[in-house]
């Protein structure tokens, strides 16, 4: 009998083949099938941080890493959706139990979500009107409910501030059907995750629909204890790895099928080549234990109570975009590797050259949290909030 825990993955590998299969229809569309929207919500794998008594698995880090990455070895932009839904779940610990149980309790919902404080919540009695524009807002389409950021405002239309130049910010929940769409989503990388631009447009959102990063936290236990932004960014980085993967294995099958009109030996001949699948191989093999071990140094101080220290977390943030960028020049070269053969759009080391760069742009990749890592090294405070 297999292990309740291991469901997802399992149910992710499982996948794999067909994901493979419609990997044309799913860039040709710029969205998922329906077919794989309704095996990811069958399978739950858009339910990984969504509390069990909810109907969610609730999953340990770690479980969630390898789901990632599974998906992103049969296609990233499969695996980014299933991701993207990981944040709505994992920032409902900032809501009351029952506006959780009313968001998450029907198992076939999807969420997707913007961090990017690109709208404004005007105050009022109960709630707050919203309005803006957000890009970038993966599985719109897909989506019942959508999470925005939003700049708070006063009646009077100034910014609420927190600080001198921090204004205060609230996550406002809206509801399908209460903004619009549009098509902005003509990308290279990421194609099919129907990242388009909505507009929110004058709606009023009670209260209890929204919440803010200060807020307290309305479930204490251990996936809820861990720093959210440091997990999301290792999840981002599983999908790297899965990126590379499929790379690794298209050269390889290259290696065995194609055929050379050039004088000399054949790709999986060349001493060159040879050399450096082995040490693409052992660079990536590297950065993933060393990521996966700083992951689960963070899960048992969550799971045990402690709190994580700053040396932890810069040890997760500098694990997080050194495997990002490791993953990164791997599929550069089996890119170059695999000569004109990586021009065409059947060959999955294509897909995955623009895939890599695309989900090198998130914002929990960038260079800043080496920075922040670096400063915590050197005996100095972080200064990122979300550190």
């Amino acid at each position: 009998m297999q292990s309740v825990s291991n469901r997802p993955l399992i149910a992710a590998r499982a996948l794999r083949t067909t994901i493979k299969t419609v990997r044309h229809e799913t860039e040709d569309a710029r969205c998922l099938p329906a077919s794989i929207v309704d095996k990811l919500i069958e399978a739950g794998l858009c339910r990984l941080t969504v509390p069990e008594s909810l109907g969610g698995h609730e999953a340990e880090p770690l479980l969630g890493f390898d789901v990632y990455e599974e998906l992103a070895t049969a296609d990233a932009s499969v695996a980014w959706i299933a991701w993207n839904n990981a944040l709505p779940g994992l920032l409902s610990r900032y809501l009351s139990n029952a506006v959780r149980a009313e968001l998450f309790a029907d198992t076939h919902r999807l969420f997707a979500n913007s961090t990017r404080p690109s709208g404004r919540a005007v105050m009022r009695p109960g709630g707050f009107r919203v309005s803006g524009r957000w890009s970038l807002v993966s599985g719109c389409a897909l989506a019942d409910w959508i999470p925005l950021m939003c700049i708070v405002n006063t009646d009077e239309g100034k910014q609420r501030m927190l600080a001198d130049g921090i204004p205060e910010m609230r996550m406002a929940y809206v509801q399908k059907g209460s903004y619009k769409i549009l098509d902005t989503w003509h990308s290279g990388g990421l194609r099919g995750t129907g990242s388009h631009d909505i507009v929110v447009d004058d709606i009023f959102v009670p209260a209890e629909l929204t919440f803010s990063l200060e807020d307290p936290d309305h479930i204490d236990r251990p996936l809820y204890r861990m720093p959210f932004a440091a997990t999301l960014g290792a999840w981002c980085a599983a999908i790297c790895l899965g990126i590379a993967r499929a790379a690794i294995e298209t050269l390889l099958e290259l290696g065995c099928s194609k055929v050379t009109v050039d004088p000399g030996p054949g790709l999986r001949d060349r001493p060159a080549v040879q050399a450096m699948v082995a040490s693409s191989t052992a660079a990536l093999e590297a950065a993933r234990l060393l990521l996966r071990d700083a992951l689960g140094d963070l899960w048992k101080a969550c799971s045990s109570g402690t709190p994580v220290s700053d040396i932890q977390r810069a040890r997760m943030w500098g694990s997080i975009v050194h495997t990002a960028q490791t993953a990164k020049t791997t599929v550069t070269s089996m890119y170059e590797a695999a000569g004109a053969s990586a021009l065409y759009i059947d060959c999955s080391i294509e897909q995955a050259h623009r895939d890599i760069h695309a989900v090198l742009q998130h914002v929990v990749l960038q260079r800043f949290w080496l920075e922040q890592a670096g400063r915590v090294r050197l005996g100095l405070e972080p200064t990122h909030p979300l550190f």
